[in-house]
């Protein structure tokens, strides 16, 4: 795999900064063991098993078993203390499955989760980043880390991260502006009780290498700090001369850890430095369709990126968490994050090979020249800052018979930033679709104080919830939130022409309600009406595309987009709440949707009236303990999602793309040390699973002529470890199947990596 000489420059950088690791699995905890004796023994009469054993397997587990995604508690005050208690289907990533897998970035764990694509490409700016579609919906901008706004566009990476939720559907009841087909949260590793340290390394092909650490150090009874860092060197294996290089720590001081008053101050650092891949372009065969053109002979190595290209970021965030319990019956929460970001950012935009000519050529074994798009390259310099404040108290008390958990507070944030736009000096467009020339022969790139151009946002929102419990069978759920959003920018559009400072504010209503009925003690039905709204100015680290439709504009009335969920469904718990099953029935409506062609242009958006998506479908989820030594983990879902645009528009009655209609993933995994030595000498774990999507219409074609063919990965585990050691060897792709990991209409489509394997070893005490 060719790659530049200064990958391998951050490991002397960074060096034992990060040493190994990840959190460790250790063998059966003394609890669960005791329960495990208290059920067999025969001398014990029905009182003494029966508390233990519901509170020890209900709740405990050994530390590395996949749970009940039902149980999963969420870290985030504004919602429900847990899956279970949330009348809305809510997807978890566990930090079970993130270990098991070696999954390192949001993405890869993300591929968990059925009914989520990779967006790429869309608008000027927003590129390569992690942008992501839920249930056919754009989800720009909708990641949080514990709740609060994940500023900035970026590749993600989960070094520090314990697990990964999201929540499908509108969620603008919680979270406010945006949100219209669900979002992201990460919910980051704090500092705790206990004293540990964990170390991994990892290697693979494609040339990658992964040293980890997780140390957990407790200073006081009430006082510990914990720290994470990590270094990452990979290539894409399958595509020539990409890389991601990462390095990054993260370090969280925990105070009061067994008081009333508890306080988190948590600081973050990421810095990337990678090559970006725009994949390969379309072609349009005969029968008019498109696809991508290694579905067409190809050879899936190729890439098209070059020297001066680059993916350079830094991402500085520091977060304060403070909750209080000022009496049995009322806590306050207060909740802080400043985060500043850069980006340096070049790529290279390849086009389709659609006139009769190239196609011919091709398809004949010719090498035609390649097209580009955005005459050849993107390039962009930003620097921004954002600040989010949510303070909140909790208030539970009787009225009557009736038992309220009331939440109420004030969500305030704030995101600016300068954007210049790049100049290309001695670049030439001359690469051949069979074997393109990565060199550029000196060409380089100039952000100029001329292209700059500057956007900012500021949402304040007042929201109000109320859970009402009736009776032990019957719940109601009532949340309603008010934002009052203003967006603005000044500079120069793509034209280039500049323009003086343009406003745009919207003050709406985001409701939510919900019935939820539990005729037994371990299943419960719901139905749940959500709303979401997004304003126009809500992504301006994703898609500053400075251009008139898709920016604020003084006196234009640019009516937020809206979204509107319908669910229903059922969460029931089996085997005293070890394996845990999730069914849901749903459709969101949305209105004025819009869509940005190759130059960031609108296709259809805020100034069409009534356009937007329907999608509906069903989705199941399964997770858990089915025997004391077999978990699963798998989703299925299917989705059918289309334009709402009216009659005789041109995209009336299409498919909406990146809208996969069948999805599925599943994970299962045995421990098979019981079967074959005793478990004082470790545990010897295999699992194995899958990852499937239907083929779908490429990311922003609503033309429904380019087709992105099916995904599937299949992949495999085995491991050993004791209370110190571990060794792991994980497969992925084993079939080597061409997947893709993003498209844009019908330009272009990026294969994923092939058939990868990673080798770990691990170390605690």
């Amino acid at each position: 795999m060719e790659r530049f000489s200064k990958t391998y420059k951050p490991a002397v950088r960074f060096g034992a900064a990060v040493v190994l690791g990840v959190t460790a699995g250790i063998s059966l905890t003394e609890s669960e063991a005791e329960a495990q004796k208290l059920e067999t023994d025969p001398a014990a009469n029905d009182e003494s098993i029966k508390l233990p054993s519901l509170r020890v397997r209900g709740e405990n587990k050994q530390e590395n078993d996949i749970p009940n995604i039902n149980a999963t508690k969420l870290d985030i005050g504004r919602m429900p203390l847990s899956v279970r208690d949330t009348p809305q289907v809510i997807n978890v990533v566990p930090k079970e499955i993130i270990k098991e897998q070696r999954l390192y970035t949001l993405d890869q764990a993300l591929a968990n989760v059925p009914g989520i694509t990779l967006s790429s490409g869309e608008g000027r700016g927003g590129l390569n980043g992690d942008q992501f579609r839920i249930r056919g919906q754009q989800a720009r901008g909708d990641i949080y880390t514990d709740g609060l706004k994940d500023f900035g566009t970026y590749t993600r990476d989960i070094f520090d991260v314990e697990n990964v939720e999201v929540i499908k559907g509108p969620a603008g009841e919680y979270f406010g502006a945006a949100n219209l087909g669900g979002l992201i949260n990460e919910s980051l590793k704090k500092a705790r009780s206990g004293t540990f340290y964990n170390f991994d390394q990892s290697f693979g092909n494609g040339d990658m290498y992964r040293g980890q650490g997780d140390v957990n150090y407790q200073i006081n009874h009430d006082v510990a700090l914990r720290v994470n860092g990590m270094y990452n060197r990979s290539g894409v294996v399958g595509r020539d001369y990409v890389y991601s290089n990462r390095y990054g720590s993260a370090v969280d001081l925990g105070v009061g850890l067994h008081s009333k008053t508890s306080w988190h101050l948590n600081w973050r650092w990421l810095h990337t430095d990678a090559m970006p891949d725009y994949g390969v372009g379309m072609i349009k065969m005969p029968n008019g369709r498109y696809k991508p053109i290694t579905n067409a002979g190809l050879d899936r190595n190729t890439t098209y990126a070059r020297d001066v290209d680059r993916d350079n970021s830094d991402i500085h965030s520091i977060t304060s968490s403070l909750k209080s319990e000022l009496s049995s019956w009322f806590t306050l929460t207060n909740s802080t994050r400043f985060t500043r970001y850069e980006r340096n950012y070049g790529a290279t935009s390849v086009g389709a090979c659609s006139s009769t000519q190239c196609v011919n050529d091709f398809l004949n074994g010719g090498n035609p020249r390649t097209r580009y798009t955005a005459v050849g390259g993107t390039a962009y310099l930003s620097k921004g800052l954002g600040v989010e404040n949510v303070i909140m108290g909790d208030a539970r008390f009787k009225t009557a018979m009736i038992k309220h958990d009331l939440k109420f507070g004030v969500d305030v944030n704030y995101q600016d930033e300068d954007r210049y736009s790049g100049e290309w000096y001695g670049r030439v467009n001359n690469q051949t679709i069979r074997n393109p020339s990565h060199s550029t022969n000196g060409a380089y790139i100039r952000f100029p104080n001329s292209e700059k151009a500057n956007s900012n946002q500021r949402d304040v929102g007042l929201f109000l919830s109320d859970h009402i419990q009736l009776t032990k069978q019957l719940a109601l759920f009532g949340t309603v939130r008010w934002d009052a959003f203003t967006s603005s920018i000044k500079g120069y559009q793509l034209d280039p022409e500049y323009v003086p400072r343009q406003r745009q504010s919207a003050d709406r209503w985001s409701p939510s309600g919900s019935i939820v009925y539990t005729p037994f003690k371990d299943s419960s039905f719901y139905f749940t009406f959500s709303r979401s709204y997004k304003p126009i100015g809500t992504d301006i680290s994703s898609q500053v595309t400075i251009i008139q439709d898709d920016t604020p504009q003084n006196g234009a009335d640019y009516r937020p987009q809206r979204s509107d969920l319908f669910e229903f469904g059922n969460k029931t718990d089996f085997f005293n709440k070890r394996l845990g099953l999730g069914v849901a029935f749903f459709q969101i409506n949305q209105s004025n949707s819009y869509y940005y062609n190759e130059a960031g242009d609108v296709v259809s958006g805020f100034i069409d009236s009534g356009v937007g998506l329907r999608t509906r479908g069903v989705e199941v989820s399964l997770s858990g303990k089915i025997t004391d030594n077999w978990d699963i983990y798998g989703a299925y879902s299917w989705m059918d999602s289309k334009s709402k645009l009216k009659p005789g528009s041109e995209y009336h009655g299409k498919e909406a793309a990146g809208a996969p209609r069948n999805n599925f993933s599943l994970w299962t995994s045995y421990d098979l040390s019981s079967h074959l030595f005793d478990p004082a000498y470790g545990h010897l774990k295999i699992a194995g699973g899958a990852q499937y999507s239907s083929a779908s219409w490429a990311n922003g074609d609503f033309d429904n002529v380019a087709r992105i063919p099916y995904q599937f990965s299949l992949n495999g585990m085995i491991s050993w470890e004791t209370e110190r050691y571990r060794v792991s060897l994980n497969a992925t792709n084993i079939t080597d199947h061409l997947n893709y990991a993003s498209s844009f209409d019908t330009s272009r489509a990026t294969p994923a990596p092939g058939r990868a394997f990673i080798g770990n070893v691990g170390l605690s005490f």
